[in-house]
């Protein structure tokens, strides 16, 4: 069985797979996290971070889409697609009882979004726009940026400003001509929300956990530390190989 057959279930965390992994000590660290939770009497195939805020008028959501994964060469393995963070906002229901789930807007970052945000938040303000049938900004699946076969003028803006106290306020609107509160076209087939525009106010805590929660998820959504430990323990087993044959 080649290195490359076992790959996947690396990337995948599947702890059925460990004991044939090529790589000990990647395999090692995914063996106790196997470990801790058969002691728990299940097994746990897929993990859903991510990380909520809440407010009056709107609940905040940020979620990783991971990256995708391609063969390379006879047995290796590269990055096909960089992942990146989703958010989801979510307005409140009109009672005060809860969130409008169904109403929720997505937007993703791409990881040069996030670098852009971490780099001038709270001191400056940022907008980012996701113009309808534009597909180039190689997003992890079309449903997340709003993209229809169209020419739409109608653009998905995000926009995170500075505000009082140390606060930044993140806004998600649909403009049209210059225009914003508009609702999705028809051929926009993957959002129907009627909430725009949409504003959470993060607070200064706030942001300091999703400012640390983007950094740490930026090597993971460009593929590095994945690819990094496979391609460590090869080097390894390299030098290895070489100072065995030295006898």
């Amino acid at each position: 069985m080649s290195h490359f057959q076992n790959l996947p279930h690396l990337l995948n965390a599947s702890d059925n797979h460990l004991a044939t992994t090529p790589i000990p000590s990647f395999a090692s660290r995914l063996s106790k996290s196997a470990n801790l939770v058969t002691s728990r009497a299940y097994q746990v195939e897929r993990a859903y971070p991510q990380y909520s805020l809440f407010s009056d008028n709107c609940a905040l959501i940020l979620k990783p889409l991971m990256p995708k994964f391609k063969s390379a060469g006879s047995n290796g393995i590269s990055v096909a697609q960089k992942g990146r963070l989703l958010l989801e906002f979510s307005p409140a229901n009109p009672n005060g009882q809860g969130f409008n789930w169904d109403e929720k807007i997505n937007f993703a970052l791409s990881v040069e979004d996030i670098g852009l945000m971490i780099s001038q938040l709270p001191h400056y303000g940022i907008s980012l726009a996701r113009r309808l049938g534009d597909n180039t900004t190689g997003t992890n699946g079309k449903s997340y940026n709003l993209v229809s076969n169209t020419n739409e003028t109608t653009e998905k803006i995000f926009s995170a400003k500075p505000g009082d106290g140390a606060t930044i306020l993140f806004k998600l609107d649909y403009v049209k001509d210059g225009h914003g509160g508009q609702l999705p076209p028809p051929s926009a087939v993957t959002e129907r929300s009627s909430a725009a525009p949409i504003e959470f106010e993060v607070q200064a805590g706030e942001w300091e956990v999703v400012a640390s929660v983007m950094k740490e998820s930026l090597p993971y959504l460009v593929g590095w530390n994945q690819l990094m430990d496979i391609s460590s323990q090869n080097a390894m087993a390299d030098a290895e190989g070489r100072d065995q044959d030295q006898y």
